[in-house]
């Protein structure tokens, strides 16, 4: 069964996040090949999707049903072929990120078991020592500008500030997003349907995620 699991971290609070994916129409077009959605109920939706699967375009209709659902936290979903024959499961999952965690905001961790290796995040602790090496020279380049701004006008002592505030903020609240996505080809092409998904199902569920992020970055 092809699963991918995509992350990313996001320099906005868990609630906005919660806000934008609990509605399917502000994320919904971000899906590879999206078509449309039809909301049935806010616990079903049927979606038509478009891609290629080996040399063949196709397009096909899965219907999506909720199954958990814990606000600002995890949201669980099956899915169904209404005309192709698989089945399937995911998941969001969403936590809060503050202080040194919060400075990776942006930064996309990958894990896939359709993939030959999954890409390893770099250790924590190296992480962290590039992270705090980083705060060191921040705080030297400003404590120099604030230096420079005793005694000028209002302008120079007003930019230094700000830079200074805009330094801050880049380590405040921020939101860890996960789409983990379970697909399951069936009748006899089972076999060589599943080769061939394999490889389109992670950049459509980084895409999702990536687009998710930018578009809520940008607002």
């Amino acid at each position: 069964m092809p699963q991918i699991q995509y992350t990313v971290q996001i320099a906005t609070p868990v609630e906005r996040v919660w806000a934008f994916v609990e509605h399917l129409p502000n994320w919904a077009p971000l899906m590879v090949g999206y078509q449309k959605v039809v909301e049935v109920n806010d616990r079903q939706s049927i979606w038509t999707l478009k891609g290629d699967v080996g040399m063949l375009t196709r397009e096909v209709d899965l219907q999506a049903d909720i199954t958990v659902w814990e606000p600002l936290k995890r949201v669980e979903f099956t899915l169904t072929g209404l005309t192709e024959k698989l089945s399937g499961s995911g998941s969001f999952t969403l936590e809060p990120v503050t202080g040194d965690d919060a400075g990776e905001a942006g930064t996309p961790a990958v894990e896939s078991s359709a993939a030959a290796a999954p890409i390893a995040p770099a250790p924590r602790r190296k992480r962290r020592r590039l992270r705090e090496a980083f705060a060191r020279f921040q705080a030297r380049m400003m404590r120099r500008m604030m230096k420079r701004a005793d005694g000028a006008d209002e302008s120079v002592r007003a930019a230094a500030a700000t830079i200074a505030s805009a330094a801050a903020d880049r380590s405040g609240e921020g939101s860890r997003l996960t789409f983990e996505l379970h697909v399951q080809p069936g009748g006899p092409m089972a076999p060589m349907l599943e080769l061939l998904m394999a490889p389109m199902l992670e950049p459509a569920v980084s895409d999702l995620t990536t687009g998710i992020r930018a578009a809520l970055e940008a607002g």
